[in-house]
């Protein structure tokens, strides 16, 4: 399948490797490629996981399961001489061995070498490379050039590459001609996502677009039929992103759930079209922001329904701190009373300073210093 189809848009011009000239891209020494001792009779990989690896004695006893076939420490040592040299850190190696030994077993000339070198071409730092060794060491087993070429057309830009690799690298695991390929398509062309809505679904951390393709059209069936959100909708990415994190009778649960805290099966479709999140949250975060809302903040149930973005805001970090000051603005009789409780709670925190902090301050004083505290979970009171 062509992916000119897919994704029409042209390969940004990458810009040159950061490192491609230096000693990080020399062969390893000769000892670690070509001069193999012999085979050493009394190799055991237990010993060697907790010596050279340096994993704790049960996470070596469990991993070396998988290298047990290994007769002498040539291979690993070349790998873990690799990735040392070109800075891995001692942490990001311990997690990578400990979730995917066989990595001790791959080719450093025909893996980790091309796969390190184009990852700095297209500008990521090494400290990026290391926590995507860490998250997704299997990555590193096999020669991943050609799936970081597709991804490179398929999302358009060095930037939306960049969320892949560091918020779902594993789908760079996934086969391009079974799986992305007829899961990208269907997206754009059977559910109308855009480019962008596609990096919303990888920036989510959903695994969707790495399913069986046929577990793919269920899951946005169920999007549409489930949660009765349209794939005409903006809100639909939103609805296949809370299908694949959220199993069907949890979803049927907290319908139920929002139904119990008073809002009807009308309400609670509306709650549904204009936020698919909110569903991902737990019955106890929900009961407990419907109750500050409604009890604290003065909003009625409407309200809510609504502004059902209200339900997907931290309590602690926004939703109280946003109260405490609109208390203190009306305790002094500022012009706030006609603006609702979700006026104050949806702006960014740069807008809400600047519109209700930064301009009472002369008359409040200390109300900025109240507010950070009230975000940082410690609420004083202004006499």
């Amino acid at each position: 399948m062509s992916t000119a189809i897919l994704f029409p848009r042209s390969l940004p011009r990458l810009r040159p490797s950061l490192n491609l000239t230096s000693s990080f891209y020399r062969p390893l020494s000769a000892t670690a490629t070509t001069q193999s001792p012999p085979p050493n009779p009394h190799f055991v990989a237990v010993d060697y996981l907790i010596q050279s690896c340096g994993l704790p004695s049960d996470k070596a006893i469990q991993a070396s399961k998988q290298i047990q076939h290994l007769k002498s420490p040539d291979k690993p040592d070349a790998v873990l001489c690799f990735m040392r040299q070109i800075g891995i850190s001692e942490s990001d190696i311990r997690t990578a061995v400990s979730r995917e030994p066989r990595i001790l077993v791959s080719h450093v000339e025909k893996n980790w070498r091309p796969n390190v070198a184009k990852l700095q071409e297209i500008g990521l730092s090494i400290e990026d490379i290391s926590g995507i060794i860490s998250c997704s060491p299997v990555l590193f087993r096999f020669n991943i050039l050609p799936k970081i070429d597709f991804w490179m057309r398929a999302l358009g830009s060095l930037e939306n590459m960049y969320v892949l690799l560091r918020r779902s690298p594993s789908l760079l695991n996934s086969s391009l001609e079974k799986v992305i390929e007829p899961n990208l398509l269907f997206l754009q062309k059977k559910c109308g996502l855009s480019v962008r809505q596609i990096v919303q679904l990888i920036k989510s951390g959903s695994q969707l677009i790495a399913l069986k393709p046929e577990a793919m059209k269920i899951k946005a069936k169920r999007a549409e039929e489930l949660l009765g959100v349209s794939c005409s909708s903006q809100m639909f990415v939103h609805a296949l992103s809370t299908v694949a994190t959220v199993n069907e009778s949890t979803i049927i649960s907290r319908v139920d759930y929002l139904k119990s805290l008073g809002l009807s099966q009308e309400e609670v479709a509306i709650v549904i079209s204009k936020v698919p999140t909110s569903l991902q949250r737990t019955e106890e975060l929900l009961g407990c922001k419907m109750e500050f809302l409604m009890k604290e903040a003065g909003c009625g149930k409407i309200d809510v329904v609504h502004n059902p973005v209200l339900l997907c805001l931290s309590l602690e970090k926004r939703l109280i701190p946003r109260n405490l000051v609109r208390k203190l603005l009306k305790s002094r009789e500022f012009p706030v009373e006609n603006l609702s409780f979700a006026t104050f709670a949806k702006l960014s925190d740069e807008k809400f300073v600047k519109r209700f902090v930064l301009p009472y301050e002369h008359a409040i004083p200390g109300l900025g210093q109240a507010y950070a505290n009230a975000c940082a979970g410690n609420i004083k009171a202004i006499k």
